[in-house]
């Protein structure tokens, strides 16, 4: 097994104020996860950031950021958020620019960081995950001798059957090299900075500009495109309407499946996170729609109880409540609260979506 090379540190206060992270943690922007053995910590930025649009310095950064937790150095770092090229945080789309453009894999993330006894494969929140153990088998199994480049974090897509998104990938297990980023400037590359890894690249397809990537026919079972500017360093996604489409029926995402997680008690954050981005929005659009909905019912249940009582004679009876309240349309929610007893689960039953409202039905 390899042994990793030394190299010299990078501050984590060189990417960003340390407070600022602690900050992003607190505020529930950042998730951090320790090693379960070694003094190491990996921060993702966490669904929450995604619905609010909280893009700062450090939730861009933390997309699989590994941080020595002794030393505050940084030891691994991988590509920076980026966003489809149709997104408002996209960067300004320089159409007719020079671009190197790749395909864009459809598994997870792997960082490759050092440890003591040898090389290792983390997710983008996780050293530990399901994914992150089977890629690190493979890289110390498969590829015992590979060390990357001194001063980069090389990133790969971690494809097997068990970690099928969409695309079938016709039985491949195997990490796919992305490219790599300078853990000291941050400065990223595409894969032929890593010239000397042994396993399978990622197709570099000829497009010289996004005008010419935007234009060009989607490719069959493939997710989309991934546009590189190196002269800014920065990049876009292109996703393909087949992919988006697929990607949808895969999780089956549909307004009455928010409705479900919400009504029996599920992690709205736990259904979105194998999502892409753009539909966390869609999910809290429809979590704050049907919220709204169920409070405003609440509200005007909460104001004809309170008519009702205040027009019923001193010492008035069930009976004399049951002579206003059985005209009124939401009487079964009246009787509730004349008992004291919760009437918000018979407003969520009737909340519940009627049609098949998906991220992609007209508004």
């Amino acid at each position: 097994m390899t042994t990793p090379v030394h190299v010299p540190e990078t501050p984590l206060d060189r990417l960003f104020d340390p407070s600022d992270l602690v900050t992003a943690i607190t505020e529930g922007q950042v998730r951090a996860q320790r090693h379960p053995e070694l003094p190491l910590s990996v921060y993702n930025y966490t669904e929450a950031a995604s619905y609010a649009g909280a893009w700062t310095p450090v939730t861009l950064a933390c997309r699989g950021l590994i941080v020595d937790d002794v030393t505050g150095a940084v030891v691994a770092r991988p590509y920076p958020k980026f966003f489809n090229h149709d997104q408002p945080e996209a960067p300004d789309l320089r159409f007719d620019a020079a671009v190197t453009v790749t395909d864009k894999a459809d598994g997870s993330l792997g960082v490759i960081y050092p440890t003591p006894g040898g090389y290792a494969v983390a997710t983008r929140g996780s050293f530990s995950s399901d994914q992150a153990r089977h890629a690190t088998g493979v890289l110390r199994a498969r590829y015992p001798d590979f060390v990357p480049p001194a001063g980069l974090t090389v990133l790969v897509e971690i494809i097997y059957p068990g970690n099928r998104i969409v695309l079938d990938y016709a039985g491949l297990d195997d990490l796919v090299l992305l490219g790599a980023v300078e853990i000291g400037s941050g400065r990223s590359h595409g894969p032929a900075a890593v010239p000397d890894w042994p396993g399978p690249v990622v197709d570099t397809l000829p497009y010289r500009t996004l005008a010419e990537a935007l234009a060009a026919p989607p490719r069959e079972n493939r997710e989309g495109l991934v546009v590189h500017w190196p002269d800014t360093d920065q990049r876009v996604k292109i996703k393909y309407a087949d992919y988006v489409r697929l990607h949808r029926l895969v999780f089956g995402l549909s307004a009455r499946s928010v409705w479900d997680v919400m009504v029996n008690g599920g992690s709205l954050a736990a259904m979105v996170e194998p999502l892409p981005d753009e539909f966390h929005v869609w999910v809290e659009k429809i979590a704050a729609e049907l919220t709204a909905t169920v409070e405003a019912r609440a509200d005007a249940i909460e104001a004809a109880y309170g008519e009702i009582v205040a027009g019923l004679p001193d010492g008035w009876t069930r009976r004399d409540f049951a002579g206003r309240a059985l005209a009124h349309p939401e009487r079964a929610a009246l009787f509730l609260r004349l008992g004291n007893r919760d009437y918000r689960s018979l407003l969520w039953q009737q909340a519940r979506p009627t049609g098949d409202r998906t991220p992609h039905s007209p508004e």
